[in-house]
């Protein structure tokens, strides 16, 4: 069982609270901007598993608000396709050494930000097979980086979706790919129970806070600096994973 000190507990828990606010805010973001800062604090198998199980847990709560709004006919391509996604992303993270494991996962966060940024102006017509595209890409990511919301918005934007329902369907999504994911590696975290209190008050903590801020934040606004410390955290993560190699 992994046996955190004060610094790394209060780095994870700190990530979880600022996941949860952006979560609430924007209707994604929760492992975009928390996996980088869990990966530096628990390592890339640990960080990602929690970043998992918190996922689930954000999505399924923020779900309970927003559930009126889900694209059923798009969650039936998105959905299906990312579970297909999540098993060739299981076998690099069992295949991967840790600390090029956490370089892999840096590099893929910066380059789905990147490629979020670019494609912003991309606009192709919707088909259930544009739908299975985004669905894979985000499964793929959500198991190796915890990190599934870049191929999903990338999909949103190229066809337009209606964000409301994106963010409401994102959810549902997002909940099922984390219980795929610890499915397909087979594993769970194992922080002491005071690190799982802690991280799971902080969740709930943030959530409520993000439900407030929801009244005067913006969506797009409060993504824009959802991608820029997600920036920042994964270049850091990139910087410790080549120190240990």
């Amino acid at each position: 069982m992994i046996d955190p000190q004060w610094w790394q507990l209060g780095l994870a828990a700190l990530a979880v609270l600022a996941g949860a606010v952006a979560v609430r805010t924007t209707g994604m973001g929760f492992a975009l901007l928390s996996s980088p800062f869990l990966v530096m604090a628990l390592g890339p198998f640990e960080g990602i598993l929690v970043t998992n199980v918190c996922g689930i847990v954000a999505a399924l709560l923020n779900l309970t608000a927003v559930h009126a709004d889900l694209d059923w006919r798009r969650a039936a391509s998105v959905i299906p396709a990312g579970i297909v996604g999540t098993v060739p992303g299981a076998l690099l993270v069992l295949w991967l050494p840790p600390a090029v494991l956490a370089i892999s996962i840096s590099l893929l966060v910066i380059g789905a930000l990147l490629f979020t940024l670019a494609s912003r102006r991309l606009q192709v017509p919707n088909s259930p097979w544009v739908g299975v595209g985004g669905g894979f890409a985000s499964g793929l990511m959500n198991v190796t980086a915890g990190v599934g919301g870049p191929g999903l918005v990338v999909y949103a934007l190229a066809t337009q979706w209606e964000h409301r329902r994106f963010a409401a369907t994102a959810q549902l999504h997002f909940a099922v790919l984390g219980v795929a994911a610890l499915i397909a590696k087979w594993s769970l975290p194992t922080l002491p129970l005071v690190g799982w209190a802690v991280l799971l008050a902080l969740l709930v903590v943030g959530l409520v806070g993000g439900n407030v801020l929801a009244r005067w934040v913006h969506g797009a606004q409060a993504m824009r600096w959802v991608i820029v410390i997600a920036m920042v955290g994964a270049l850091l993560s990139l910087i410790q994973g080549l120190i240990q190699l």
